[in-house]
């Protein structure tokens, strides 16, 4: 062999030698990376994601970002809350390694791993519409808090050291339930008035008092209780069009009344036994809808209040929602009602 042959073995061997050090380098510092402990997700910024999909069995949701604020994609196009987006990007951001489990692409099935074929599968996508991650959450491991879970285009599955909170992939978890918006500390006032009377309440002492009680009556603390429970948590059940309930009837409304003179409204109606509401705000001393249709602004409110109405119409303004009994058999209630 002569002296040119060897020192092409000679380059050839350093390139092969370098090649299994470069390996090595890399799969020690898979290993420190995700030591227990450590992200599933490295140096995911939820900042930058524009799109979200979830899937978990026959059920698949796509949320696109527009502006300042998530869009549920499909029949409806609906606006979700931030806090909602916010929890479900959380959730998967936490997700800590507690141990390597495997990366035999044949005991996915089993970790309930196998992509959309079962598990949960969540991706993120950037701006552009790129994927940036896409994650497989399977089943839980008996006797212990994680669960098993890998990178969608990765074959290793890892314990997660937590639980994983509730990500849904049912549209109804996604409709907004801020009725009214906010702290209910914020509140001075609820007025109701319907076919049959009215009946307001005054916040303002932090003990509910019903207003104009007549001579020689006193509240029923209890009823008056009872009313204020059930106005803490809006009851959706469903969403719609406002465009394809247009002949509804809308017999009762609540009116709260918040501190900075922001009014929040919710209309009721009641059609072949469901019940329905819709909602919007006014702002100030304005006797129309900030921001939606024939709504004249108060000169009185500041631009912030304005500005939070006008979003709270932009929101809410095209909708109907469908809701269980709770808030109608309220809205029915006249001053009588709440007196011993």
């Amino acid at each position: 062999m002569d002296t040119r042959h060897l020192i092409l073995l000679a380059a050839v061997a350093a390139v092969l030698t370098g090649a299994v050090i470069l390996v090595g380098v890399l799969e020690d510092r898979q290993e420190v990376t995700l030591k227990e402990g450590s992200y599933i997700l490295q140096g995911f910024n939820p900042e930058k994601v524009y799109g979200i999909y979830i899937k978990q069995g026959d059920e698949a949701l796509t949320f696109k970002r527009r502006e300042e604020r998530f869009i549920l994609m499909g029949k409806y196009d609906y606006p979700v809350s931030n806090e909602q987006i916010n929890r479900i990007l959380k959730a998967i951001a936490d997700i800590r390694c507690a141990e390597r489990v495997t990366a035999d692409e044949r005991n996915h099935g089993a970790l309930g791993v196998a992509g959309e074929r079962g598990g949960l599968v969540v991706r993120f996508f950037g701006e552009s519409g790129q994927k940036m991650t896409g994650i497989v959450i399977g089943r839980d491991r008996p006797g212990f808090p994680g669960f098993y879970v890998r990178l969608e285009d990765e074959k290793q599955v890892y314990l997660s050291t937590d639980a994983l909170p509730a990500v849904s992939t049912k549209t109804v978890d996604y409709i907004r339930r801020d009725l009214p918006p906010g702290r209910k500390s914020d509140y001075v006032r609820i007025a109701c008035s319907n076919g049959s009377g009215a009946f307001s309440l005054d916040l303002r002492e932090g003990r509910p008092v019903v207003e104009d009680l007549p001579k020689r009556q006193r509240q029923d603390d209890r009823a008056v209780t009872e009313v204020l429970k059930t106005l803490q948590q809006f009851p959706v059940r469903n969403l719609h069009r406002k465009a394809d309930l247009a002949t509804i009837p809308w017999s009762a409304r609540l009116d709260f009344h918040r501190k900075d003179g922001t009014v929040y409204r919710v209309e009721l109606a009641e059609k072949d036994g469901r019940h329905f509401a819709r909602a919007g705000a006014m702002a100030g001393a304005s006797t129309g809808m900030a921001g939606g249709e024939g709504g004249d602004k108060a000169t009185d409110a500041s631009q912030p209040v304005l500005d939070t109405a006008g979003a709270f119409n932009r929101d809410h303004g095209d909708w109907v929602y469908e809701i269980d009994p709770s808030w109608m058999r309220v809205a029915r209630m006249t001053q009588k009602d709440l007196l011993e």
